[in-house]
């Protein structure tokens, strides 16, 4: 039965919710230059998109945990039952669920995620999404220039892609 400290559990969800102008740029940046994919393959597109299906996966699930986690506080007093308790309790066995689920995906998302490197883009479409990884994975609240360079490139590419 996994419970997940609250402090870190609310401290991520401030973390994602709270997405500056920044980061919709950046993502409104990239869906612009997505949209045009070319007919010839591009492997960083496909790696990228499998990427960033797994991460809008990840933020879903990480939020659904924490509704689940929230309810169970406030309306079961969750933090007072015992382990025994908690077996019983049909939203743990979700949480527990999402527990595997999230470790799971964390593994895939690091592995694809030391690929991207090493794949060479093909087409200005694949360098975009290949920043708008770098721009995700690179958030502003741990180092702001970096982040915001990434940003300021992926807008300097849909300039020059138009």
């Amino acid at each position: 039965m996994s419970r997940r400290p609250i402090v870190a559990a609310n401290a991520a969800a401030r973390a994602r919710s709270e997405l500056s102008r920044r980061q919709l740029l950046a993502g409104s940046a990239a869906v612009a230059l997505v949209s045009e994919i070319p007919a010839y393959p591009d492997p960083a597109i496909s790696a990228c998109k499998s990427w960033l299906v797994l991460e809008a996966e990840h933020e879903a699930l990480t939020r659904r945990w924490q509704k689940l986690d929230a309810y169970l506080i406030q309306e079961r007093y969750w933090c007072d039952i015992s382990r025994r308790q908690c077996t019983v309790v049909p939203e743990a066995t979700e949480l527990d669920a999402i527990d595997r689920r999230l470790d799971a995906m964390f593994e895939t998302r690091q592995e694809l995620l030391s690929t991207l490197p090493e794949l060479a883009a093909a087409t200005v479409q694949g360098v975009a999404l290949k920043l708008v990884i770098a721009a995700i994975v690179i958030p502003p609240d741990e180092n702001e220039n970096a982040h915001n360079l990434v940003v300021s490139i992926l807008r300097d590419l849909k300039k020059i892609a138009v």
